[in-house]
Order: structure tokens, then sequence, then C-alpha cells
């Protein structure tokens, strides 16, 4: 039907009696007409109004006649189609353009009368069925429910049924429509229980219990048993044993958990539980002495009549104790549980360790932040953090809290250093502690002192005072030192003259290590021949690259190491270059007369490089291992190799020692091979290079 043409026959106008029921077709006709005297009293008092010459009609300022006419076009529509909530905002958009809208005016009192007496139906159904439907604030029903007589507006519905997960929607009514909320799945719940016995075998029953009375028998068997997919609420366990009384409890089963039911049929023993599970169990029997019993859960069978101390352990917690009297064929249960709470550790700075009375929590690695469960109570608390001055803390930890937080703060400062050009090893305390620009992000307070060094330029120091809380920054400029000049000899920070040796592009140290050196540097002598001025006897090729890297930290700390150097162990290569040709008589060997034990460094005369005792005293380890490389550069050295040695774990030794007398031993292209660790070697020793990064 085309709007244009239809046409609404009016009843005659009534007078509404405050409080009556009018139909909601009533209403359709009442803001019809309304709507309809609303124009036409608009029409006419514009004729009377008008200007004979020319018609005009004054518009309020803004308004729009094509939007108004089209706002209650869609008002008119509305209202026949019931939907007043709409209908409503169309006329209270028309009143916001046109204030003296005689229609809007008319028809907007009629529209609050209607919403006033409009309600709203709501049907409701679930799957399964009989779940209850609550209607918040307004009803309650069995699915599959229908609420009528529902307030314009938005409504909360909650359904439950036992066994099955509650569900809450929102719902909008806005007009007398029917809303529909059909076939609602419910999610059903559940959890599990798991039957166990000593000994095992016992029958056993599962009642569902409502209330006192029974309600459903769930399973029969066997224990041990697990049984899941069990609707939440109270269960009874009967289990069995012939010639036992029958052994009863009630379990509650609550959504997606598991608990579990143990019994015990032993005369005079008890049944041991405690929360959390896993707590040792210590039994003392009248004036004897106490013994571990187990674990809880647990069970002890045939215990003596008579009372027994108990006493339950759990880590670092306070134990739990209790006296208890077993009584000839009872077994009782007993539950021991700790009030507790979760504790969070937590310090400035983080990385604290944390005590309670000497013991280290945390499962004695943890640092903060991190948490733990505790027993209720008060407790005395410590944390350490190197370097900076200890903190205490008493605590109560309270079980109701839900979190206890127990934080440390330290006293402590920060410190940045920077230098131009950057770089620099900054010292502390004759210590390398890093290099410029360097942060220092936890400084205990107190007075410092800051070294800092760069290889070819000269060293400088900063000082200053670290408040609490407070930051130094230091920032210098390092005057560049030459020295030690390339091509040139040079004596290092250890005393130990190091020879230029140009077809390397570096140094050879002019002795092997002697004892008095590698003690000083590493703090320790495993030399067999026992004195200052020998060479290191008896070091593993590891404990030589430890000296290595020790020497080049120290060197590189105090600004003595050329940029882009360190010391190693000389290359196989490196080696055969800087041998020489020395000759048998002028090494220290037992070519020519027997030695006891190796020599003072230096006790014969040098090579033409200036290097002394490159052959004899001891052997020297060098960087290669033991590889078909070797074996093929002895072959064309006119040495005899030891093939078997190719793929195994033996680094390369150069040189003879004093305890060799043999052509092959003492020969120039012959290598030794020995293991890395191998340290009960009182003829094997090294010498260092200083040579470029690789």
């Amino acid at each position: 039907m085309e709007r244009h043409t239809t046409k609404i026959d009016l009843p005659p106008r009534q007078r509404v009696k405050p409080g009556s029921k009018v139909p909601r077709w009533g209403w359709v006709v009442l803001v019809l007409f309304s709507l309809a005297v609303g124009v036409g009293s608009g029409l006419y008092f514009g004729k009377r109004n008008a200007n004979p010459v020319v018609e005009r009609v004054e518009e309020p300022s803004g308004a729009s006649p094509a939007k108004v006419t089209a706002l209650i076009t869609e008002a008119r529509e509305a209202v026949a189609k019931g939907e007043w909530l709409e209908a409503r905002r169309f006329f209270q958009d028309v009143i916001e353009i046109d204030p003296e809208n005689p229609v809007a005016i008319a028809s907007l009192p009629l529209i609050d009368r209607r919403l006033d007496e409009a309600k709203g139906v709501i049907a409701v159904s679930t799957v399964p069925t009989g779940a209850v439907i609550l209607l918040k604030g307004i009803d309650e029903q069995t699915s599959p429910a229908r609420f009528a007589g529902i307030p314009l507006g938005t409504h909360t519905i909650r359904i439950k049924k036992e066994g099955y997960e509650t569900v809450e929607r929102s719902v909008t009514v806005e007009n007398e429509k029917v809303i529909e909320l059909a076939g609602i799945q419910l999610k059903k719940s559940s959890g599990g229980i798991d039957v166990v016995s000593e000994p095992v075998g016992a029958d056993f029953k599962l009642i569902k219990k409502v209330g006192d009375e029974p309600k459903e028998l769930i399973e029969i068997g066997k224990t041990p048993a697990r049984i899941e997919k069990l609707d939440p609420g109270e269960y009874q366990i009967l289990m069995a044993v012939e010639g036992w009384p029958e052994y009863s409890k009630m379990v509650r089963i609550e959504n997606n958990r598991n608990t579990s039911v143990s019994a015990v049929f032993a005369k005079g023993g008890l049944n041991i539980t405690s929360d959390p599970n896993g707590a040792e169990l210590w039994i003392q029997s009248g004036n004897g002495n106490a013994r571990k019993a187990g674990t809880t859960p647990m069970s002890l069978a045939d215990l003596p009549v008579g009372k027994h101390t108990l006493e339950l352990r759990h880590g670092d917690w306070d134990p739990i104790r209790r006296t208890v009297e077993v009584r000839d064929g009872v077994t009782q249960d007993l539950e021991f549980a700790w009030e507790r709470a979760l504790v969070k550790f937590v310090s400035d700075p983080p990385g604290a360790v944390v005590y309670q009375d000497d013991r280290r929590l945390g499962n004695g690695s943890e640092v903060t932040p991190f948490s733990l469960e505790m027993p209720e109570g008060e407790y005395q608390f410590s944390s350490r953090f190197d370097r900076l001055n200890e903190v205490n803390s008493t605590a109560y930890v309270d079980s109701g809290a839900g979190s206890n937080v127990v934080n440390f703060e330290f006293d402590y400062g920060k410190v940045f250093i920077e230098s131009n050009p950057s770089g620099a090893a900054v010292i502390s305390g004759g210590v390398p502690i890093g290099r410029t620009p360097l942060a220092l992000s936890v400084v205990p307070p107190g007075s410092y002192t800051y070294e800092l060094t760069k290889p070819q330029h000269r060293s400088t120091r900063v000082s200053g005072v670290v408040e609490p809380g407070g930051s130094l920054d230091f920032s210098a400029t390092l005057k560049f030192d030459a020295a030690p000049v390339m091509t040139r000899n040079f004596t290092n920070s250890l005393g130990q003259e190091m020879v230029w040796f140009g077809r390397l592009d570096g140094w050879v140290g002019a002795h092997e290590v002697t004892q008095e050196l590698f003690e000083r540097t590493t703090g320790a002598n495993p030399s067999y021949f026992k004195s200052p001025n020998h060479p290191v006897d008896s070091v593993t090729w590891y404990d030589a690259m430890k000296f290595c890297e020790a020497l080049t930290g120290e060197e590189s700390a105090r600004g003595t190491l050329p940029e882009g150097y360190r010391y190693r162990l000389p290359t196989d290569q490196e080696w055969s270059h800087f041998v020489g040709v020395q000759k048998l008589d002028g090494a220290v060997s037992s070519l020519f007369e027997r030695q006891k034990s190796t020599s003072p460094v230096g006790s014969l005369a040098p090579n033409e490089f200036g290097l002394y005792d490159v052959r004899g005293n001891v052997w020297e380890w060098v960087g290669d291992w033991y590889s078909q490389t070797i074996v093929n550069r002895m072959r064309n050295e006119g040495a005899t190799p030891n093939e078997s040695w190719v793929g195994t774990d033996r680094k390369v030794m150069r040189g003879g020692a004093w305890n060799r007398s043999s052509q092959f031993d003492l020969k120039v292209g012959n290598r030794m091979g020995a293991g890395p660790s191998a340290k009960d070697r009182y003829d094997v020793g090294f010498r260092v290079v200083l040579m470029r990064a690789r």
C-alpha cells in the first residue's frame, strides 16, 4: 500500500482517563490523530497570517522545513509500526529544530503516556531444559520460560542449572515485540575423584548426595580407581574390606578440580593428610627417638596403642606438632594444614639474595624479584647485595591478604665515566672494571678514585664521593703517549723483555716464562723444580693460555699494550721462524752432559734474534693441534711424525727439553704432542709472543 494513497478514519476524540489501559491500536490512532491535528493547525494559522500579496511562512532561525517534514514522516511510520522509542526520538529531533512545531508538541505527551504503558516479552529456552532463569529484579522461572510485561530498557538474565556452568546475558527491550533467546546451550561442568586404599582391592561405592539423602549411585568398583566427569556437588564415598568396619567420607567435587579419598584398613593406625601435600612426617612413640615415617598423604598401620608425637615438616616452614592417642582397632584420620600466603620479595636494586634465620630463600638460587608461599606469621628477613650494606626487614605474612610484598631498599649511588678518546680501561683498587664509556649502576656510598688508561696514552685519575641515591659523572681527556714503539724492544709490566721480530710484525719473549712471573700473575706455581728464575714447568696448555689472557688484561689496564695487540702462545710456524740457527751445543739438554733439572733462563747465549733457550731447557707449548698439516711440515723438514696422533686432542710442543739427549728429540723440525690438560710434565713450559689480534 502506497503512503500517499492511505486513508485513516480516526475515531471520535475521547478523554483518556488517568491510569486507563489503552490498547496498542488505540494509541496508534490517537497519535496519528494528533499528527493530523498538528498539521491542520499549522496550515490554518499559516494562511491566516499570510501576506495577501506574497505567501511567506516565517521559519525559525536555522530550521529546515524539508528536514522537519522528513522527521515527522519517519515518526508517523514508527508510530504505525509500534516503534514508540524510535518515534519519540524523531519528535525530539523536530523540537530541537523547531521548538514551536505543533505536530511534535501534540504527539510527544501521547507517546510518553504510551511508553509508560509499553511492556515487552522475553522468551528463553535452554538445552537441556529445566534451568533456572532469573530476570534480575523482576522474575524467576524454569526454562523454557516466557517473561511478559517487561519494561523497556536493558535487563540482565542469568541462567543456572546444577552440573552446568552459569550463563549471563544482557537483553535490551526496545518495543513490544517478543525477544527470542532460543536454544541456549549449557556447558556441562565436571570434576574428578581418586579412590585409593591400603591394602588395594577394597570395594567402594560413589553416591551423589542432596542434603542428607542419597540421590544417585554413581559407580561401584575396587580401589584404586579414578572417576572423572562428575557433576559438582556433595558425594559420599563408601569403602569396605571384609572383616573391617565400613569406611565412609563426604567429599565435595568442584568444577575442573580433582580430589582424592584414601582409606587404610589397619588396626591401630593413622591416616595423615596435609595441605600442601608432600610434608615430611616424623613420629615419636613413647620415649623413643623420632623417626621419619614418610611424606603426606600417608597411612601408618599397626602402631602401638598409646600416645605418639607427630611432627610435620615442609621446607623451611615452622613445623606442626600434635600428640595423638592410638586406640586398639581404630584408624584415625588426621589433617594438618599451614595457613599460608604468597610472599613476593623485591629490592632496589633487583638481584638481591634474601635470608630468613640464615637460610637462603628462593630454592637456594633465586634473587629478587621472586615469590614463594610461606605460613602465616611474623618473620625477620635480611637481604644482601654484593658490596652493599645488608638490609633487614620485619614482616607479618597474612594468609588473608592474598599477596604480601617485602621490599628491601639498599643505599647505593651511580657512577658514569667517559673519556676522550673512548675505550680507556677503568681501574678501581688495582682491578680493571671496564672501559669507557662506563656506567656503574650500583655503587656503594663512599669515596672513589678511578684510574683511566689506554694504550699509547697517558693515564689519569678521577675522584669523588658517592652519596646514597646520588650520581657521579666523570669526564677525562687522555693525552697521547706513543710507548711502546713499534720496531723496538721493550720491557713489559712484569719486567719481561720483549724482542721485536719484524718478520712477524710483533714481539717475542726473550726468555721462557719464569716461575716468578707465572706466580705473580696467576697466584700459583705448579713447577716440579721450584726456583724463581727457572722456567715454569709442569704447566698445562690451558694454564699457559690463561697466563697470556691475564697478562693481556693487566697490560691493557695499564695502558702499555699496543693498540690491537695481545699476548698469546706462538703458532707452530711462528716458532719455526724465530728458532733461528741455534746449535745443540747452545741448548740446555742432556746431549753432551746429563742434566738433573731445568736451568735458569738465559743460562746460555741467545740466538741471532736475541732469544734465549729456544732449544732445550723445557718443551714450549704452541697454539696448534697435532694435525695432518703438522705431519706434512715434519716430513718436509726431515723429521719423523707420529701419524697416530692426528685427530687426537694433542697440542704441539717445540724445542726439546733438559732431559732429552737423542738427535730425534732435539732435531729442530721435531714436534712433541700432549693433551692440553697434561700437567705432570716437568719438562714442559712456554714462551709468549705479543702479536696483533687475529
